[in-house]
């Protein structure tokens, strides 16, 4: 599932690709130069050119992510971005500015040296973030919200922390919300694919 990558996150947000496209732009005109420093261009799906085995962590470069419409969940749309964090502080603003439902995740290969394994549920200014990741040798759990209908809190007990949070659980939790990733059509579309691509600071 994770398709030869070592990290893989990206963010499911409940909202059609052609109104989610303007209002990110929108919420970008607020936080940047746009569009005077970015290029928005229709593109083929091509994940490996936003980032292949692992987004670069920090932020020192440029920024570039695609957006696109899973053939098994129309209607909806998946946010595919080149930094590490996923750019959670966009998507957290997104969903409290435009009151919408938007899922983020990270799902890491186990023998990467410090994996982190993210579950992030955000719907309008509610918020529900659970983490499990190794810090330097010592392994941690987090979580903050209160624990929705869909979750299996039973794993959050669980002695070993690295499994409290593991990958086929966050798939789960995805396929609960109505998007199957393990589903190829998942990860394909019939419908235009935007890059947006940051071209120079402001």
């Amino acid at each position: 599932m994770l398709l030869g990558y070592k990290y893989l996150i990206f963010t499911c947000i409940k909202e059609d690709i052609s109104i989610f496209k303007n209002e990110i732009s929108q919420l970008l005109s607020n936080n940047t130069k746009f569009p005077a420093n970015w290029n928005v261009t229709q593109t083929n799906l091509n994940f490996k050119d936003i980032y292949y085995p692992a987004p670069s962590g920090g932020g020192s470069h440029f920024m570039n992510f695609i957006i696109w419409e899973p053939l098994n969940r129309q209607g909806t749309t998946v946010f595919y971005v080149n930094y590490r964090d996923g750019w959670n502080s966009f998507i957290e603003n997104y969903a409290k500015k435009f009151s919408k439902t938007c899922i983020q995740v990270g799902m890491p290969d186990e023998d990467t040296n410090y994996p982190m394994f993210r579950f992030s549920y955000y719907e309008g200014t509610k918020q529900r973030v659970i983490l499990s990741y190794k810090d330097d040798k010592k392994w941690e759990f987090f979580q903050k919200g209160e624990i929705m209908p869909f979750e299996d809190d039973v794993y959050y007990k669980k002695r070993t922390i690295k499994d409290r949070l593991p990958n086929n659980l966050i798939v789960d939790y995805l396929k609960r919300l109505g998007w199957n990733i393990d589903d190829v059509n998942f990860w394909d579309t019939n419908k235009p694919v935007y890059k947006f691509t940051r071209i120079q600071w402001d």
